[in-house]
């Protein structure tokens, strides 16, 4: 099956916010107001009362109660509340068990987090590259996405030969999953975007973060290839390793990563996943 093909099977995937993928759409904008932002918010009144339950949790600490969008887009500035919506709207989504990759409840939300802070962190202190850092913090949070799908699809037999393929070290999961589906959970995340309408940059830099683009200039996938590894490699100790947790080459080359540098990211972002849990604690 092709990956749309697999997108237009699963039926039941959790409803994301229109007003959501607005705002993502939003994003691509060269210039987005206060106003925009508020416009789009005020027709959804469900994500309305979660963000401004959101604005009022100790995570802002405001001295005075926000009740209304208009207040709290002027007092936080559109951007933050970007980065609130997103959270709110697809944390539900994000925070199931998924039995296709023995992913326990809220693990693939927390890696979409941890990737999502990485990718704006890097293009705004590690990497050389024109991407605006609210674009890559979205990126980073939907880089898995595809994962929804195929954790609805994956059956015994598929994940049975998906394990032997990853069986010491021999495929990487992504890999394994192009062998044994004929796709995997990146190109049907790119898939799953594209029928949300969602903008071609963010598409891309989901649908190719396994096997990045940057030639002959880098691509979002770049960017969201080392967010994922930078996660990945958060989330392990030290002394472990796996296909996940190694930048591709090319990516490595074209933003001079040496690996010291790969490694003091890495604790970097470590630094910053305090911001995670807090992220994780207002839906």
């Amino acid at each position: 099956m092709t990956a749309y093909e697999l997108v237009a099977k699963v039926k039941n995937l959790p409803p994301i916010s229109q007003a959501a993928l607005q705002l993502v759409n939003l994003l691509d904008e060269p210039a987005v107001s206060n106003e925009d932002v508020v416009q789009v918010l005020k027709y959804d009144n469900v994500l309305t009362a979660k963000l401004l339950r959101a604005c009022n949790s100790p995570y802002f600490g405001l001295e005075e109660p926000v009740s209304s969008v208009d207040q709290a887009v002027l007092i936080l500035g559109h951007h933050q509340i970007l980065h609130i919506v997103l959270t709110l709207a697809f944390g539900g989504a994000m925070a199931v068990p998924l039995a296709g990759y023995a992913v326990e409840s809220n693990e693939l939300w927390r890696h979409s987090l941890t990737a999502a802070t990485a990718a704006e962190y890097v293009v705004n202190n590690g990497i050389d590259i024109n991407v605006d850092s609210h674009v890559a913090f979205t990126v980073g949070l939907l880089h898995d996405i595809g994962k929804l799908v195929l954790g609805q699809v994956l059956t015994p037999e598929h994940q049975k030969s998906i394990r032997a393929l990853t069986e010491d070290k021999k495929s990487a999961r992504w890999e394994a999953e192009r062998v044994v589906l004929g796709t995997d959970h990146a190109e049907v995340g790119g898939a799953l975007l594209r029928a949300w309408n969602l903008p071609e940059d963010i598409i891309e830099g989901v649908g190719n973060h396994h096997q990045p683009v940057v030639d002959p200039k880098p691509k979002l996938s770049a960017v969201s290839h080392l967010a994922n590894c930078l996660a990945h490699r958060v989330s392990l100790a030290p002394e472990l390793e796996t296909y996940a947790t190694f930048v591709d080459l090319k990516v490595a080359e074209t933003f001079s990563l040496t690996p010291a540098r790969i490694e003091s990211l890495t604790d970097e972002v470590r630094n910053s996943c305090d911001r995670v849990d807090q992220l994780m604690g207002i839906g």
